[in-house]
């Protein structure tokens, strides 16, 4: 896009409104005000700009999209999308190191755009899982986690999920791995017992941790000088960001050793 075409887009919400509704097919006046909850004298006047740009045709009582429209429209979800994460957090964003995560998925970013945080109560939490993750994984029948740090409730709190008949893959990294076997030997070898477990090491650098479930997504990130925050992690419900959740697990498991016996 050239830069007249940005200032056109972005520069005015109604009209980046527009083109996003009108992505859905032609619409009358009469639903492009209702969608935008604005009067015909607001919209008119953005209707009018984006036709004289070729974005919008008019056909009878009807707007559409042009092709060209269609291009556009096609494009500006994941800009919009992204605009959002990063305008809805942008001190998180921006302090901490999402260049640790792989350039498929951080170009992909956008689709956490409706994420909330969770963070401790209080600093007697500090370094507890937060009770927000702690419920959710609680009802979830499936579970995908990555751990770049140990967290020495994690063995045994896995542990009583895969007992309770969740379906559970776990990835890691060499040295946690190693310090799982080195002080939990005998809960990783009851874990490896269940059908419905299965565990992943990978030898390549992973700075970040995650968990995927049925029901939703936690991020947590480093901050940028690569020390782990524990204290903020990124939430999201939505399936788009579960399919994010899933593809980021996906693509480390690709990379790892699958444990069977130790």
């Amino acid at each position: 896009m050239n830069s007249q075409l940005l200032e056109l887009i972005f520069l005015s919400e109604k009209r980046k409104d527009i083109l996003l509704f009108l992505q859905e097919g032609p619409k009358t006046i009469g639903e492009i005000n209702k969608c935008l909850n604005a009067s015909a004298v607001a919209v008119l006047p953005q209707l009018k700009k984006l036709r004289e740009d070729s974005l919008v045709f008019k056909i009878e009582d009807v707007y559409i999209l042009s092709p060209l429209g269609i291009a556009v429209a096609g494009r500006m979800q994941a800009m919009v999308s992204l605009l959002n994460v990063f305008g809805n957090g942008y001190e998180y964003w921006a302090n901490h190191a999402i260049e640790c995560i792989p350039l498929s998925l951080r170009n992909r970013i956008g689709d956490l755009e409706n994420f909330t945080f969770s963070e401790p109560p209080d600093r007697t939490h500090l370094f507890e899982p937060h009770r927000e993750f702690v419920e959710n994984l609680a009802i979830s029948r499936r579970i995908n986690g990555i751990a770049s740090i140990f967290h020495p409730l994690y063995p045994s709190f896995f542990l009583t999920f895969a007992k309770k008949g969740a379906d559970i893959s776990l990835l890691v990294t060499r040295p946690v791995y190693e310090r799982i076997i080195e002080e939990y030997l005998t809960e990783i070898r009851e874990f490896l017992n269940f059908e419905n477990a299965c565990f992943y090491v990978c030898d390549e650098k992973i700075e970040f941790s995650h968990v995927v479930t049925d029901r939703f997504l936690s991020l947590s990130l480093p901050f940028s000088d690569g020390i782990f925050d524990h204290t903020k992690d990124v939430m999201c419900f939505e399936p788009i960001a579960l399919q994010w959740g899933e593809d980021l697990f996906a693509y480390y498991r690709d990379r790892s050793e699958k444990i069977t016996e130790i």
